[in-house]
């Protein structure tokens, strides 16, 4: 067997496997971006009362996922696409009937990956966004409260 059978063995399988993935980073964007929410609340409570590197250090935790969701989930969805195409065309090679029905459902199906890959990158971008503005909003009043702490202190 040469290479490029085993990869086209791999590619066979489809993008199932890819799809799962997909929705693994899904339920992984949601999870985290209500822990920022909760978490931000709670600072926000008792803000005065951190150290500054603890809380930007606790502001800024797990941010780092929704933005390597936000950059990769379109390119995840595309290898899933490919797959999903190529599978297709194998299936169009190797059937005795020849349609359009072979591939356009092999095609749509493959379809599916590229719009999950979006439908994860685009709300991980946006809370992505909406958290980096939160917390330098968040950083800025801090500052402005512990410089208004010192001068009454004075």
């Amino acid at each position: 067997m040469n290479l490029t059978e085993l990869f086209l063995k791999l590619a066979l399988v489809g993008g199932d496997p890819v799809l799962y993935v997909l929705v693994l980073m899904s339920v992984v964007m949601v999870a985290v971006i209500v822990e920022r929410l909760i978490t931000i609340r709670t600072i926000e409570a008792n803000l005065i009362s951190y150290e500054p590197l603890t809380l930007k250090l606790l502001l800024e935790k797990r941010l780092g996922i929704l933005a390597t969701f936000g950059n990769n989930a379109p390119f995840i969805g595309l290898f899933g696409t490919v797959l999903g195409v190529i599978k297709a065309f194998h299936s169009l090679g190797t059937s005795t009937e020849f349609g359009v029905r072979v591939v356009m459902t092999g095609i749509s199906e493959a379809l599916v990956a590229t719009a999950l890959g979006l439908f994860v990158a685009i709300p991980s971008v946006v809370a992505y966004n909406y958290f980096v503005r939160r917390i330098k909003t968040l950083l800025l009043i801090y500052e402005y409260k512990k410089s208004m702490k010192i001068q009454l202190e004075d």
